[in-house]
């Protein structure tokens, strides 16, 4: 780690973990677990000026703030704060506004595509210190397994994306072959019907290739964020690296989706898949595309939708986050499920929007609230009206309803 990003001497994520698995005898004066997460930018490009900002910035806002500083990793950060209604709105966005202004400063490119959600989350320790053990438990699990040798390489040894990297996954799948790649980088996720004091049932899987697994295989010396329009070409190409290996990922074409980019239809890959003569060829496939993917080529969107819609493929409007509920046109869009991001805060967004939720359902859309990492999710889906999941939390319960 660079030593520059040491100088808050912020204590490790284990301290943080031992102290909130003891919560009841500890710091009653603090209630909520800050989460501060600069991974999801190109850090291993930062210089030595770049942490020491960062850290000074954090230090002068524990100062401000009263607060407990840890550090997860370098580019991430818990703080333990005392939250009441006075000081919410102050604690959340000073802290946003600061993270903000060192992105922009350091990573301009990556501004626009910050997931602010990702960026800052917060998690209420008056009610969820088990949710919060379970996070700083996968982390630290995480965190592990990156320090072994077969991880990829350190962040300050990456580069950027290349169109060369992207070449490489191509000549990757070639030269193992669609039945290899399938084994190796295509993955799946369940999604699940869960009514109200029913156990879970799958429904279907969505597939998709791991990044996880490239990473490590193929990306070690590569960072893929903040890599801009490049990232685009590499999601695309995949997608038809996904459609090419189908076959041996769903050899019985049971009920699944595919998330893809809308221009991806309108590849040789997509033709081949669709093929030539069979009318029900997509009667059990949910194709999902992405919701500012859909408004950035929207003319071939309509063009896409219909082309799917006349072999029976079904549509999913994908990556609606909880403050955009409602301002798409569903019914326009033929879209025959909306799956809605679970993230931070959605427990007081989405309520907001119950009546929207209701009328996309009650025109056919089966809303899906997806990335759901806690019960919370399940709770709010159920008093709105939403009986279908996905994420971590839903693959944990199918386990434990299969045992």
């Amino acid at each position: 780690m660079n030593e520059a990003a040491t100088i808050d001497n912020a204590p490790p994520a284990k301290d943080l973990l031992a102290i909130l698995e003891r919560w009841e005898e500890h710091h009653p004066d603090f209630n909520t677990l800050l989460l501060v997460s600069l991974s999801v930018l190109p850090t291993g490009e930062a210089d030595a000026i770049f942490w020491n900002d960062l850290a000074s910035m954090l230090v002068s806002y524990k100062a401000r703030h009263d607060c407990r500083l840890y550090t997860l990793s370098q580019p991430d950060r818990a703080i333990l704060v005392k939250m009441s209604e006075f000081n919410q709105v102050s604690l959340l966005t000073d802290l946003k506004v600061e993270l903000l202004r060192l992105i922009q400063q350091y990573f301009p490119e990556s501004f626009g595509m910050v997931d602010q959600s990702r960026l800052l989350r917060n998690i209420d320790l008056r009610f969820k210190v088990p949710n919060a053990i379970k996070f700083l438990e996968r982390y630290i699990e995480q965190e592990e397994d990156d320090q072994k040798p077969v991880a990829s390489a350190p962040a300050a040894a990456r580069r950027r994306l290349s169109e060369t990297d992207i070449d490489r996954v191509v000549a990757v799948n070639k030269q193992v072959g669609t039945a290899s790649f399938a084994k190796v980088f295509i993955k799946h996720q369940k999604i699940a019907v869960i009514k109200p004091g029913e156990p879970p049932e799958e429904i279907m899987h969505e597939y998709f290739v791991g990044m996880d697994m490239l990473k490590q295989h193929v990306f070690k010396d590569v960072e893929l964020r903040g890599s801009g329009n490049l990232f685009n070409q590499l999601t695309i190409t995949l997608d038809r690296l996904l459609l090419r290996s189908f076959a041996d990922a769903n050899p019985e074409r049971a009920k699944c989706s595919i998330n893809l980019n809308v221009e991806s239809v309108f590849t040789k890959a997509f033709e081949s898949f669709l093929g030539e003569t069979d009318e029900n060829a997509f009667a059990n496939v949910v194709f999902e595309f992405r919701q500012s993917n859909i408004l950035q080529h929207y003319d071939e969107y309509e063009v896409a939708a219909s082309l799917i819609n006349s072999r029976n493929g079904a549509i999913a409007v994908d990556a609606i986050f909880p403050e955009t509920v409602g301002i798409m046109n569903l019914d326009r869009l033929s879209a025959n499920m909306a799956k809605v991001f679970w993230r931070q805060g959605a427990e007081a967004t989405l309520p907001r929007f119950r009546e929207e939720i209701e009328r996309t359902q009650a025109n056919g859309t089966q809303v899906v609230f997806a990335r759901v990492d806690d019960e919370t999710a399940v709770e709010v889906g159920h008093e709105l009206g939403v009986t279908l999941f996905q994420g971590f939390h839903i693959d944990r319960l199918l386990e434990e309803s299969a045992t």
